[in-house]
């Protein structure tokens, strides 16, 4: 019903048969997909526990609606509503009391048994079972309801009276269009136009080149120079507007990430570094380049009237940010590991993959990993991250030291102790 409706949106269900397959399904497949939704909160986090989230995860929530639903539904099988027993979230406890006062109840005469909080291992389920049989044991009439599927098919196959809280259709539709428009946002905000106007100031009257056209000439010339360097590291395109003037065209992501958030500006440095002169930099944002334009212009115009080698980030009128000075766009000096530069020599891999492996093994705790986590854990295509385990293993520095079954029909993938 869902891919009937959405029809402009590839959707794909990812089948288990236990949550703790749900880790191995996904290795490697986030790459294939720009949003990733769940149906519950424990799912969610046991998942996020197990890999790390390269794109956007969310959990279809359950409203107010859904539950009066399923106590609709329980009312109409002939089920007491009045006395519950659930392993609804914590965080939804306040939702089902605010349900039933919504419909007039008397919160006095309901009474409902929560289920503990069990760890989430291979036993939940059947601790989760235990505590229904408790229930109905000590109130046959209690009405139980449980939010995890696992429970309810094993708990329904035995013929236990129980119902399942699963999120509506209404639910899924909100949570679908809500995923799909904060992607749209998203790459909207990615491809917005940025301009970033570039004035090279005028020279002090007691400066030596004030009085020498010919070195001015060149002075500017080598400006320029670097300005045309600036815009190919953004992916800009560079038109003069007088020979002191300049506009570069890019995308606000393209710029974002090669400034550091507009922090580390390398082309006043290259200006400060290497010519007398300084430049007043202007970055407007807009819809429309002529919008960006407008704004460009009058964060030059505030970086000018501040001394130079400044500049001014203006997303409109009312919100100007600035001035980030020279100072704040030098970047700390980057450490290479003498070991990382010598495995580089040895492999033709580059040092800042290797540190990035090294980092990863840090933050994980542990130095075995199957090719699907590291190359997930890098970003990077399976493809390149065989290249680079092969590399490796050539050298010494990663060892095959078993295998791992990601699911029982499939070929087993093999375990890797790196040794950086």
């Amino acid at each position: 019903m869902v891919q009937r409706r959405y029809t402009d949106i590839s959707i794909q269900c990812i089948t288990y048969s236990s949550v703790f397959e749900i880790p191995d399904l996904l290795r490697g497949k986030q790459k294939e997909l720009d949003y990733l939704l769940f149906f519950g909160k424990t799912t969610h986090a046991y998942v996020a526990r197990k890999i790390t989230p390269t794109i956007p995860w969310d959990v279809i929530p359950r409203t107010n609606a859904t539950l009066f639903l399923i106590l609709f539904k329980a009312l109409l099988n002939g089920s007491n509503v009045y006395s519950l027993a659930t392993d609804l979230h914590p965080a939804e406890k306040k939702m089902l009391y605010d349900s039933y006062q919504e419909v007039g109840v008397d919160l006095s005469k309901v009474t409902v048994d929560y289920a503990p909080s069990f760890t989430f291992d291979e036993m939940f389920v059947s601790k989760m079972k235990d505590f229904y049989y408790r229930c109905r044991q000590k109130d046959p009439n209690v009405t139980c309801i449980t939010i995890y599927s696992e429970v309810y098919n094993q708990l329904a196959a035995e013929k236990f009276p129980i119902v399942y809280l699963i999120s509506t259709l209404t639910d899924i539709y909100n949570a679908i269009e809500n995923a799909h428009n904060k992607f749209l946002l998203r790459m909207s905000r990615e491809s917005q136009l940025v301009i970033i106007y570039i004035s090279i100031d005028d020279v002090d009257k007691y400066s030596p080149l004030s009085s020498d056209e010919y070195q001015m000439t060149l002075e500017t010339l080598t400006v320029t120079k670097y300005i045309h360097i600036f815009a190919q590291k953004i992916q800009g395109a560079v038109f003069a507007v007088t020979e002191r003037d300049f506009l570069i065209f890019s995308t606000r992501t393209i710029v974002e990430s090669q400034t550091e958030k507009f922090h580390r500006f390398t082309l006043v440095d290259d200006v400060k570094k290497n010519t007398a002169s300084t430049v007043s930099i202007g970055i407007g944002f807009g819809k429309t380049a002529m919008e960006a334009k407008k704004h460009a212009k009058i964060g030059v115009k505030r970086a000018q009237q501040g001394g130079g080698n400044q500049l001014f980030l203006v997303y409109d009128k009312a919100t100007i940010r600035g001035p980030f000075r020279s100072e704040d766009s030098t970047p700390p000096p980057i450490y290479i590991s003498d070991r990382f530069l010598c495995i580089s020599s040895q492999t033709g891999i580059s040092s800042f993959t290797l540190a990035q492996i090294h980092k990863i093994i840090n933050e994980q705790g542990r130095n075995e990993f199957t090719p699907v986590e590291i190359a997930d854990l890098l970003n990077v295509s399976m493809r390149s991250m065989n290249r680079t385990i092969l590399k490796l293993i050539d050298t010494g520095h990663v060892v095959e030291v078993g295998k791992k079954f990601q699911s029982k029909g499939g070929r087993p993938s093999r375990i890797l102790r790196f040794n950086l």
